[in-house]
Protein backbone atom coordinates (compact mmCIF):
# COMPACT_ATOMS: atom_id res chain seq x y z
CA UNK A 1 0.00 0.00 0.00
CA UNK A 2 2.67 1.94 0.20
CA UNK A 3 1.71 3.09 -3.64
CA UNK A 4 -0.86 5.71 -1.98
CA UNK A 5 1.01 7.79 -0.44
CA UNK A 6 4.19 7.82 -2.95
CA UNK A 7 5.10 11.06 -5.28
CA UNK A 8 4.18 9.30 -9.04
CA UNK A 9 5.58 11.66 -10.88
CA UNK A 10 9.27 11.68 -11.19
CA UNK A 11 11.64 14.44 -13.37
CA UNK A 12 11.15 14.60 -16.61
CA UNK A 13 13.33 14.83 -18.94
CA UNK A 14 14.20 17.79 -21.12
CA UNK A 15 12.24 16.99 -24.05
CA UNK A 16 9.38 15.59 -22.18
CA UNK A 17 9.24 18.83 -20.60
CA UNK A 18 9.62 20.83 -24.10
CA UNK A 19 6.08 18.87 -25.40
CA UNK A 20 4.32 19.59 -21.94
CA UNK A 21 5.21 22.51 -22.11
CA UNK A 22 4.20 23.10 -25.68
CA UNK A 23 0.21 21.54 -24.57
CA UNK A 24 0.25 23.80 -21.45
CA UNK A 25 1.14 21.68 -19.06
CA UNK A 26 3.46 23.33 -16.03
CA UNK A 27 6.84 21.31 -15.60
CA UNK A 28 8.50 24.18 -13.42
CA UNK A 29 8.80 22.74 -10.17
CA UNK A 30 7.91 26.23 -7.93
CA UNK A 31 5.11 26.42 -9.67
CA UNK A 32 3.95 23.13 -9.08
CA UNK A 33 4.86 23.38 -5.38
CA UNK A 34 3.18 26.38 -5.13
CA UNK A 35 -0.04 24.50 -6.87
CA UNK A 36 0.43 21.89 -4.49
CA UNK A 37 0.81 23.99 -1.00
CA UNK A 38 -2.70 25.47 -2.33
CA UNK A 39 -4.18 22.29 -2.60
CA UNK A 40 -2.80 20.48 0.80
CA UNK A 41 -3.77 23.76 2.83
CA UNK A 42 -7.50 23.37 1.07
CA UNK A 43 -7.97 19.69 1.90
CA UNK A 44 -6.47 19.57 5.28
CA UNK A 45 -8.13 22.32 6.81
CA UNK A 46 -11.85 21.19 6.07
CA UNK A 47 -10.92 17.71 6.72
CA UNK A 48 -9.59 18.63 10.27
CA UNK A 49 -12.81 20.90 11.19
CA UNK A 50 -14.93 17.73 9.73
CA UNK A 51 -13.38 15.40 12.66
CA UNK A 52 -13.53 17.90 14.54
CA UNK A 53 -17.28 18.29 14.13
CA UNK A 54 -17.82 14.66 14.80
CA UNK A 55 -15.52 14.34 17.27
CA UNK A 56 -17.22 17.05 19.49
CA UNK A 57 -20.91 16.34 18.83
CA UNK A 58 -22.14 15.02 22.01
CA UNK A 59 -20.27 18.01 23.96
CA UNK A 60 -21.01 20.88 21.55
CA UNK A 61 -24.31 19.16 20.00
CA UNK A 62 -26.05 19.58 17.07
CA UNK A 63 -28.97 21.68 16.26
CA UNK A 64 -31.90 22.63 14.54
CA UNK A 65 -30.49 26.28 13.30
CA UNK A 66 -27.24 24.43 12.48
CA UNK A 67 -28.84 21.92 9.93
CA UNK A 68 -30.89 24.54 8.51
CA UNK A 69 -27.19 26.61 8.26
CA UNK A 70 -25.42 23.55 6.59
CA UNK A 71 -28.37 22.98 4.11
CA UNK A 72 -28.25 26.77 2.82
CA UNK A 73 -24.77 26.64 2.62
CA UNK A 74 -24.21 22.88 1.29
CA UNK A 75 -26.97 24.46 -1.51
CA UNK A 76 -25.40 27.05 -2.43
CA UNK A 77 -22.38 25.62 -2.49
CA UNK A 78 -23.30 22.81 -4.91
CA UNK A 79 -24.57 25.45 -7.11
CA UNK A 80 -21.49 27.07 -7.42
CA UNK A 81 -19.76 24.17 -8.58
CA UNK A 82 -22.08 22.32 -10.64
CA UNK A 83 -23.15 25.33 -12.60
CA UNK A 84 -20.68 27.89 -11.38
CA UNK A 85 -17.51 26.49 -11.76
CA UNK A 86 -18.48 23.79 -14.49
CA UNK A 87 -21.11 24.84 -16.59
CA UNK A 88 -20.77 28.05 -17.09
CA UNK A 89 -17.11 29.12 -16.14
CA UNK A 90 -15.87 25.71 -17.60
CA UNK A 91 -17.77 25.60 -20.29
CA UNK A 92 -19.67 28.29 -21.50
CA UNK A 93 -22.87 26.58 -21.26
CA UNK A 94 -24.98 29.92 -20.80
CA UNK A 95 -24.96 33.71 -20.24
CA UNK A 96 -25.75 35.49 -17.41
CA UNK A 97 -25.46 39.15 -16.12
CA UNK A 98 -22.29 40.20 -14.15
CA UNK A 99 -24.23 40.01 -10.81
CA UNK A 100 -24.96 36.50 -12.05
CA UNK A 101 -21.10 35.91 -12.41
CA UNK A 102 -20.15 37.42 -8.43
CA UNK A 103 -22.35 35.05 -7.02
CA UNK A 104 -21.61 31.80 -8.95
CA UNK A 105 -17.95 32.78 -8.49
CA UNK A 106 -18.28 33.47 -4.91
CA UNK A 107 -20.53 30.05 -4.49
CA UNK A 108 -17.61 28.26 -5.98
CA UNK A 109 -14.73 29.64 -4.62
CA UNK A 110 -16.61 28.34 -1.30
CA UNK A 111 -15.60 24.66 -2.50
CA UNK A 112 -12.08 25.35 -1.64
CA UNK A 113 -11.08 23.80 -4.70
CA UNK A 114 -8.79 26.04 -6.28
CA UNK A 115 -8.74 29.32 -7.84
CA UNK A 116 -11.43 29.86 -10.27
CA UNK A 117 -8.76 30.16 -13.00
CA UNK A 118 -7.07 26.79 -12.31
CA UNK A 119 -9.88 25.08 -11.69
CA UNK A 120 -11.37 25.73 -15.22
CA UNK A 121 -7.72 25.33 -17.03
CA UNK A 122 -7.70 21.81 -14.93
CA UNK A 123 -11.15 20.94 -16.56
CA UNK A 124 -10.38 21.68 -19.83
CA UNK A 125 -7.64 19.55 -19.92
CA UNK A 126 -9.11 17.15 -18.47
CA UNK A 127 -11.82 16.71 -21.59
CA UNK A 128 -8.90 17.96 -24.17
CA UNK A 129 -7.49 14.57 -22.68
CA UNK A 130 -9.90 12.65 -21.53
CA UNK A 131 -8.83 8.89 -20.06
CA UNK A 132 -5.47 9.60 -22.21
CA UNK A 133 -2.11 10.22 -21.30
CA UNK A 134 -1.63 13.69 -19.70
CA UNK A 135 -5.50 13.69 -18.19
CA UNK A 136 -4.50 15.51 -15.12
CA UNK A 137 -7.11 12.69 -13.01
CA UNK A 138 -8.03 9.55 -15.03
CA UNK A 139 -8.24 6.37 -13.19
CA UNK A 140 -6.26 4.73 -15.95
CA UNK A 141 -3.22 7.06 -16.77
CA UNK A 142 -0.59 8.85 -14.20
CA UNK A 143 0.39 11.57 -16.62
CA UNK A 144 2.15 9.32 -19.32
CA UNK A 145 1.64 6.00 -17.66
CA UNK A 146 -0.67 3.56 -17.46
CA UNK A 147 -2.39 2.33 -14.45
CA UNK A 148 -5.36 0.76 -12.94
CA UNK A 149 -7.28 -0.61 -10.18
CA UNK A 150 -6.95 0.88 -6.69
CA UNK A 151 -4.19 2.78 -7.35
CA UNK A 152 -5.70 4.60 -10.60
CA UNK A 153 -8.96 5.23 -8.75
CA UNK A 154 -6.19 6.61 -6.11
CA UNK A 155 -4.35 9.02 -8.28
CA UNK A 156 -8.13 10.15 -9.70
CA UNK A 157 -9.65 10.80 -6.65
CA UNK A 158 -7.22 12.50 -4.66
CA UNK A 159 -3.31 12.14 -5.44
CA UNK A 160 -2.96 14.06 -8.60
CA UNK A 161 -3.64 16.88 -6.97
CA UNK A 162 -0.50 16.32 -4.59
CA UNK A 163 1.81 14.74 -6.75
CA UNK A 164 0.56 16.22 -10.93
CA UNK A 165 1.29 18.82 -12.78
CA UNK A 166 -0.33 21.91 -13.47
CA UNK A 167 -2.13 23.62 -16.10
CA UNK A 168 -1.40 26.49 -17.50
CA UNK A 169 -4.22 28.72 -16.48
CA UNK A 170 -2.91 31.33 -19.97
CA UNK A 171 -3.49 28.07 -21.72
CA UNK A 172 -6.47 26.72 -20.96
CA UNK A 173 -8.37 29.86 -19.27
CA UNK A 174 -7.38 33.02 -20.50
CA UNK A 175 -11.18 34.32 -20.84
CA UNK A 176 -11.44 33.86 -17.35
CA UNK A 177 -7.97 35.90 -16.52
CA UNK A 178 -9.29 38.42 -19.22
CA UNK A 179 -12.72 38.64 -17.06
CA UNK A 180 -12.08 41.51 -14.41
CA UNK A 181 -14.22 39.33 -11.90
CA UNK A 182 -13.10 36.05 -12.22
CA UNK A 183 -9.56 37.41 -12.22
CA UNK A 184 -9.97 39.20 -8.80
CA UNK A 185 -11.47 36.12 -7.41
CA UNK A 186 -8.93 34.30 -9.17
CA UNK A 187 -5.89 36.06 -7.36
CA UNK A 188 -7.63 36.60 -3.65
CA UNK A 189 -8.88 33.30 -4.03
CA UNK A 190 -8.12 32.89 -0.03
CA UNK A 191 -10.31 35.77 0.74
CA UNK A 192 -13.49 33.93 -1.34
CA UNK A 193 -12.73 30.61 -0.22
CA UNK A 194 -12.45 31.71 3.31
CA UNK A 195 -15.56 33.24 3.46
CA UNK A 196 -17.40 30.28 3.23
CA UNK A 197 -16.26 28.90 6.15
CA UNK A 198 -16.54 32.38 8.16
CA UNK A 199 -20.20 33.14 6.87
CA UNK A 200 -21.47 30.17 8.73
CA UNK A 201 -19.94 30.88 11.50
CA UNK A 202 -21.46 34.55 11.64
CA UNK A 203 -24.77 32.85 10.46
CA UNK A 204 -24.66 30.80 13.76
CA UNK A 205 -23.85 33.57 16.21
CA UNK A 206 -26.30 35.85 14.69
CA UNK A 207 -29.46 33.25 15.69
CA UNK A 208 -27.73 31.71 18.34
CA UNK A 209 -24.50 33.12 19.83
CA UNK A 210 -20.97 31.89 20.47
CA UNK A 211 -21.98 28.01 20.65
CA UNK A 212 -24.01 28.36 17.51
CA UNK A 213 -21.17 30.05 15.98
CA UNK A 214 -18.79 27.06 16.89
CA UNK A 215 -21.20 24.42 15.20
CA UNK A 216 -22.31 25.95 11.73
CA UNK A 217 -18.25 27.11 11.74
CA UNK A 218 -17.25 23.10 11.88
CA UNK A 219 -20.65 21.56 10.29
CA UNK A 220 -21.90 24.12 7.76
CA UNK A 221 -18.23 25.11 6.68
CA UNK A 222 -15.56 22.34 7.22
CA UNK A 223 -18.16 19.57 7.06
CA UNK A 224 -19.81 20.84 4.11
CA UNK A 225 -16.42 21.21 2.10
CA UNK A 226 -15.55 17.93 3.34
CA UNK A 227 -18.18 16.22 2.18
CA UNK A 228 -18.31 18.14 -1.54
CA UNK A 229 -14.55 17.39 -1.82
CA UNK A 230 -15.37 14.07 -2.42
CA UNK A 231 -18.33 14.30 -4.06
CA UNK A 232 -16.67 16.42 -6.69
CA UNK A 233 -13.75 14.21 -6.34
CA UNK A 234 -15.61 11.21 -7.08
CA UNK A 235 -16.70 11.99 -10.70
CA UNK A 236 -13.11 12.12 -11.70
CA UNK A 237 -12.89 8.52 -10.07
CA UNK A 238 -16.05 6.55 -9.79
CA UNK A 239 -17.18 8.57 -12.37
CA UNK A 240 -14.77 6.88 -15.20
CA UNK A 241 -14.79 3.50 -13.17
CA UNK A 242 -18.14 2.39 -12.50
CA UNK A 243 -21.20 2.88 -14.81
CA UNK A 244 -23.11 3.02 -17.99
CA UNK A 245 -21.23 4.67 -21.59
CA UNK A 246 -23.30 6.00 -24.19
CA UNK A 247 -22.49 5.01 -27.55
CA UNK A 248 -19.76 5.44 -29.80
CA UNK A 249 -17.89 6.88 -26.39
CA UNK A 250 -14.64 8.08 -27.08
CA UNK A 251 -13.39 8.06 -23.40
CA UNK A 252 -14.72 5.95 -20.29
CA UNK A 253 -16.67 8.67 -18.82
CA UNK A 254 -19.70 6.76 -16.68
CA UNK A 255 -22.99 7.48 -16.35
CA UNK A 256 -23.54 6.63 -13.01
CA UNK A 257 -26.98 6.76 -11.16
CA UNK A 258 -25.79 7.15 -7.50
CA UNK A 259 -23.17 10.34 -8.35
CA UNK A 260 -26.17 11.32 -10.83
CA UNK A 261 -28.07 11.54 -8.27
CA UNK A 262 -25.78 12.81 -5.56
CA UNK A 263 -24.72 15.82 -7.57
CA UNK A 264 -27.82 16.53 -8.83
CA UNK A 265 -27.49 15.39 -12.41
CA UNK A 266 -23.77 15.84 -12.53
CA UNK A 267 -23.01 12.27 -12.43
CA UNK A 268 -24.18 11.54 -15.59
CA UNK A 269 -20.98 11.63 -17.09
CA UNK A 270 -20.47 9.56 -19.76
CA UNK A 271 -23.85 11.83 -21.24
CA UNK A 272 -21.56 15.39 -20.37
CA UNK A 273 -18.62 14.26 -22.50
CA UNK A 274 -20.48 13.10 -25.27
CA UNK A 275 -21.75 16.65 -25.59
CA UNK A 276 -20.04 18.93 -22.57
CA UNK A 277 -20.93 22.06 -23.91
CA UNK A 278 -24.91 21.49 -23.06
CA UNK A 279 -26.26 23.41 -20.14
CA UNK A 280 -29.08 20.78 -19.58
CA UNK A 281 -27.84 17.36 -19.51
CA UNK A 282 -29.26 13.94 -20.52
CA UNK A 283 -31.31 12.69 -18.91
CA UNK A 284 -33.46 16.15 -18.66
CA UNK A 285 -35.64 14.76 -15.79
CA UNK A 286 -32.80 13.68 -13.73
CA UNK A 287 -30.59 16.82 -14.25
CA UNK A 288 -32.02 19.35 -11.39
CA UNK A 289 -28.79 21.76 -11.97
CA UNK A 290 -30.31 22.03 -15.97
CA UNK A 291 -33.86 22.42 -14.84
CA UNK A 292 -32.63 25.20 -12.40
CA UNK A 293 -31.21 26.73 -15.16
CA UNK A 294 -34.32 25.86 -17.44
CA UNK A 295 -36.26 27.62 -14.83
CA UNK A 296 -33.67 30.81 -14.25
CA UNK A 297 -34.24 30.94 -18.15
CA UNK A 298 -37.74 31.67 -17.77
CA UNK A 299 -37.24 34.43 -15.03
CA UNK A 300 -34.73 36.25 -17.12
CA UNK A 301 -30.93 35.13 -14.96
CA UNK A 302 -29.67 33.12 -17.36
CA UNK A 303 -30.31 33.49 -21.31
CA UNK A 304 -28.55 31.18 -24.39
CA UNK A 305 -27.86 28.04 -23.15
CA UNK A 306 -26.93 26.04 -25.18
CA UNK A 307 -28.91 22.75 -26.23
CA UNK A 308 -27.63 19.29 -26.23
CA UNK A 309 -27.93 18.00 -29.53
CA UNK A 310 -30.58 15.85 -30.86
Amino acid sequence: MRFLFKTSVTKASPNFDDRLARLGIITDANINKRNRRINVLSICGPLVGAVVAVASISKLGFTSETAEILGSFFFLNILGIGIGLHRYFTHRSFKTSKVGRCLLGLFGSWSLQGPIARWVADHRRHHRFADQPLDPHSPYWIIDKPTAGIRGLWWSHFQWMLSGYATSETCYASDVLADPITAIMSRYYWWFALSGLALPALAGWIVGGENEAIRSFLWAGCFRVFVLHHLTWSVNSIGHRFGSRVRNASDHSRNNWMLGLLLLGEGFHSYHHKYGAAAVNRPVWADLYGLLLLLLERLGAVWALRRYPD
